[in-house]
């Protein structure tokens, strides 16, 4: 059973949606994405409302959580992120505490539409509770507020 890094920056962080979705995993460390800003530019139907996103910028970064997976797992969040018809694959290299930088795959979204679509209070308490649950701090929140628009605690 191969084995391997997933960089969780949505509702995924929440830890007790995530282990709906896929069980428990392996090993949970927070990391950091450099080169991406997090943007919600992605409508959902089951959350009713935007969903986070990657997109490339230089000069940014996203907090998130690098999740030990194992390749069934992987193939899980495949299916509920939509792949590939609304999420693709995309190959990253994070900065992992206590380990360094590794190499992860993340899902951003294969269709995102121009300008913020703004996410419902549930997906963003999904995003705030997981911040917590992996103490990724002040700044964490901070960027997703900012990405968001919002002004919800």
């Amino acid at each position: 059973m191969a084995e391997l890094w997933y960089f969780s920056y949505g509702w995924s962080l929440d830890k007790s949606l995530l282990k709906k979705c896929i069980g428990s995993w392996l090993d949970a460390r927070r990391a950091v994405l450099r080169g991406f800003r997090l943007v919600f530019n992605v409508y959902s139907p089951s959350w009713r409302g935007g969903i986070a996103n990657l997109e490339e910028d230089e000069a940014s970064k996203i907090y998130g959580v690098a999740y030990r997976i194992t390749s069934e797992q992987l193939e899980k969040l495949d299916r509920f992120e939509g792949v590939p018809s609304r999420a693709a694959r995309r190959s990253v290299l994070i900065a992992v505490e206590g380990m360094g930088e590794l190499k992860a795959v993340t899902h951003v979204a294969t269709n995102p539409r121009e300008g913020r679509v703004h996410p419902s209070r549930e997906y963003l308490s999904a995003m705030y509770r997981g911040v917590k649950q992996h103490g990724l701090g002040e700044d964490a929140l901070k960027l997703i507020r900012r990405a968001a628009g919002a002004k919800i605690p």
